[in-house]
């Protein structure tokens, strides 16, 4: 038994762990928490109250969730149901209509993004994609505890600390190392344990040595590292459950909203490096304190991280000059996946922690796709042939299996993140996110559930492919009336000069009292944007020597791969010829992938495998590319004729077209 004093040397932590199975499969849904952006992982059909308080969330309350007092408002950011007659009663009208409702009366029955407090009113919520599906793994993490007692007769034997350890853990870790640092705290940890506590393992070194009970506090983190906006994941390495997601705008933006023009200031500017990688670590840092926090952790809990992103964001991640990369041949400082100290990087972890840095193929093939593809599922796959799109400015495209798997990188330009688009935005507050047709009638929905400032890639796709089905977008991209689409439709038609416009939202309706439309000119941004990526598919396709119908899967990653319809993207020609109903999202498969990683090192060691094995496709020099291009511009050009037309009848969220 341990004497008191000895047991305050031991944390108290609050447990967090998986829920006890039961008969019935419980089902978990996410609560975003603005505005600082805590993700809880929900038991579907729980109040937002319950929830908030098991977070230890601060929230007025004093009827005890009775739903007599009205005092826990929040704010529903996300789509809002109809108020319970408690809140008609408890809230006014102006209220009702801005989404506040009662914590303790709405329940949480779907991933909801709500705000509590007052906010700035500069304050901006953006919509960034954190989860996503991930196959079925046996948990063999980066780093291992394992129990260990060292018997009373070697304590006696003259042998040193480490050689103790060595000869309980053998026959694997006879070659056994520990660091300095590990070195210098373990004599004392050895008797603050009293010779019974756990090991903590990196491959073949001794990082730490812990109390017993701390064998049960194993958690990593993943970093997804994108260009505008950063992801992390608090991660059991138990379990594999996500105890937690925070995002936040990459705080580089305001050096350019993509590589290239990053790389730019990069080069243009003397003695930047160090201070854009000052940057990236620390809103690296400040994501991982409100991760720790929600968790009730502390830095010195987490020993390992796995970091992914494009190769640039990979190189200013490590203060690695990324400059070569701008123009051809396009030369990265490394490919190899790597690993480092955490602190040799400026993460705040504990001193030992290390950072898994994923592969890279190219410039321009980043980890990010290598994660893409291992949450695929592509590289395990023997038969059937998987096609994948990360979509932004750069659009990444994957194709094949374990035979054979090639990526492309083709230059999509902007339009599919809202930029050079009239009325365009990132997927933000006020960004129309999607449309349909109803009855006749426009509908659409707002991120953030407030009055339209702009349409965002997955609105400007949705919103063009429903046109296109009214008939008010021609098979060549013009804008014009229709004898097939309804009164309602023609009615928003603008005649400026013989080129038309189409009245999304008025002014009267519009968040800046300016009307929104779309312009002749955004739908020519889209058809480049789409011509891009179309043509790089079959390019792979010819490369591959198949067709669209021998395309099995097909995956969509990223934001707008996650909130657009596959119909709308199949039907404006983005996915030539290939059939919308095997069209699948993978939501934020960057991290995904990364938790893979992170979770089993089979999947680390794969990683490495995948980027050796890629093949990868430059277009840039490739006439049957430009040729595809040109192609595919018209709307018409990649509509698939071996599937049944009503398959591309855009019927989503009870749309219909007339």
């Amino acid at each position: 038994m341990k004497d008191s004093s000895e047991q305050q040397h031991v944390k108290k932590k609050r447990s967090i762990a998986a829920p006890a199975s039961r008969k019935y499969k419980t089902r978990y849904v996410w609560l975003n928490v603005l505005p600082d952006d805590l993700w809880l992982k929900v038991r579907q059909g729980d109040t937002i109250r319950d929830a908030l308080k098991k977070a230890d969330v601060e929230l007025e309350d004093e009827c005890g969730g009775l739903g007599k007092c009205g005092k826990c408002k929040v704010k529903i950011l996300s789509a809002v149901g109809p108020p319970s007659k408690q809140e008609m009663e408890l809230l006014d009208e102006e209220e009702l209509k801005q989404g506040v409702r009662l914590a303790c009366r709405t329940k949480v029955t779907k991933d909801l993004v709500i705000q509590i407090g007052e906010t700035d009113a500069t304050t901006d919520y953006y919509q960034i994609l954190k989860t996503g599906h991930r196959p079925l793994l046996h948990p063999n993490p980066l780093i291992s505890k394992r129990l260990i007692t060292l018997p009373p007769e070697l304590q006696h034997e003259g042998l040193s600390d480490l050689d103790r350890i060595k000869l309980v853990m053998v026959p694997e870790y006879q070659s056994m190392k520990a660091s300095l640092h590990c070195l210098r705290h373990l004599p004392d940890m050895l008797r603050k344990t009293e010779f019974s506590g756990a090991a903590v393992l990196h491959d073949s070194e001794l990082l730490a040595w812990q109390f017993w009970d701390e064998v049960n506090c194993h958690y990593g983190l993943v970093f997804d590292i994108g260009t505008s906006t950063l992801v992390g994941k608090l991660i059991s390495l138990i379990d594999g459950v996500e105890v937690a997601v925070v995002s936040c705008l990459n705080s580089q933006i305001k050096y350019g909203t993509n590589v290239i023009s990053r790389l730019q200031y990069l080069r243009q500017h003397a003695h930047t490096l160090d201070y854009l990688h000052n940057l990236l670590v620390r809103d690296l840092n400040r994501i991982t304190g409100r991760l720790l926090k929600a968790a009730d952790l502390e830095p010195d809990d987490i020993f390992v991280a796995v970091a992914a992103g494009n190769t640039t964001m990979q190189h200013f991640l490590l203060n690695l000059d990324p400059s070569a990369i701008a123009e051809a041949p396009f030369t990265p400082v490394f490919t190899d996946g790597l690993v480092v100290k955490a602190a040799e990087v400026g993460l705040t972890l504990h001193p030992e922690a290390v950072l898994y840095v994923m592969p890279t193929r190219s410039g321009y093939i980043g980890g990010d796709l290598i994660s893409v593809i291992l949450a695929s599922g592509a590289f395990e796959q023997e038969d059937e042939i998987v096609l994948g799109l990360d979509l932004g400015t750069n659009g990444e495209v994957f194709l094949g299996n374990r035979r054979r798997l090639m990526t492309c990188s083709a230059a999509a330009g902007p339009a599919f993140e809202g930029a050079t688009i009239s009325r365009g935005m990132i997927a933000r507050a006020g960004a129309i996110e999607s449309v349909r047709v109803e009855n006749g009638t426009l509908q659409y929905q707002v991120i953030g559930n407030i009055s339209p400032k702009g349409i965002c890639g997955s609105g400007l796709v949705e919103l063009v492919a429903v046109l296109l089905q009214a008939g008010i977008v021609t098979p060549e991209g013009l804008i014009h009336p229709s004898d097939t689409a309804s009164g309602e439709l023609n009615a928003r038609l603008i005649d400026r000069s013989g080129v038309y416009d189409f009245l999304v939202a008025s002014a009267e309706e519009s968040y800046d009292h300016r009307p929104i439309c779309l312009t002749q000119k955004d739908v020519r941004e889209l058809q480049l944007a789409k011509g891009a990526i179309a043509a790089g598919i079959r390019t792979l396709m010819d490369e591959m020597g198949i067709g669209p119908q021998d395309v099995q899967r097909v995956y969509l990653a990223g934001a707008l791969g996650n909130y657009v319809s596959p119909r709308s993207a199949a039907r404006i020609g983005l996915l030539p010829g290939l059939n919308p109903e095997s069209i699948t999202s993978l939501g934020n498969a960057a991290s995904t992938g990364a938790s893979m990683v992170l979770l089993s090192k089979y999947y680390w060691q794969m990683a490495n495998d995948l980027a050796d094995f890629l093949e990868h496709i430059e277009l840039s020099s490739r006439v049957d590319f430009n040729e595809y291009f040109v192609e595919h511009l018209d709307f018409s050009a990649s509509q698939p004729d071996w599937i049944p037309q009503e398959q591309l009848t855009l019927t989503e969220h009870g749309a219909s077209v007339e």
